[in-house]
């Protein structure tokens, strides 16, 4: 973030389009990479993500502190991260699917429930809910 205020500079900084596409390259990259992995996880832990890009986009687009996140990500033509998220993971499904030599394949369309079924309190398994969820 100190990188993008010292990039952001009022006076002599770059411009909105530079700053969003370090943005896009520098944090969105790597909120990105393993979303499909750690997608499963709690809410609760998930949301520790979302204060570093929504502070990264008030930089980007020069907003107040007060700016309400949704119209930032309207502005800036991005998704919320929770959409994103989804929208990664339902991509990399249909390349699953479409790839049947892949050796997850068996795993995301045949998995083996039986453990979360017998104890409904664990997490449920990455596969288990991408099935129940985006595949019926």
């Amino acid at each position: 973030m100190n990188l993008f205020n010292i990039i952001a500079h009022r006076t002599w900084g770059a411009d909105q389009n530079t700053l969003l596409t370090l943005y896009r390259i520098l944090i969105r990259s790597k909120l990105d990479y393993g979303a499909i992995i750690y997608g499963s996880a709690r809410k609760s832990y998930l949301k520790i993500l979302e204060p570093v890009a929504n502070q990264a986009l008030r930089i980007c687009l020069r907003a107040l502190h007060t700016s309400p996140v949704s119209s930032l990500q309207v502005l800036a033509h991005e998704l919320p991260l929770n959409l994103r998220k989804e929208q990664l993971s339902l991509q990399y499904c249909m390349k699953l699917k479409c790839t049947k030599l892949n050796p997850t394949h068996k795993t995301v369309f045949q998995p083996q429930t039986s453990l979360y079924r017998n104890n409904l309190m664990l997490f449920p398994p990455w596969e288990f809910i991408y099935k129940v969820l985006y595949l019926q």
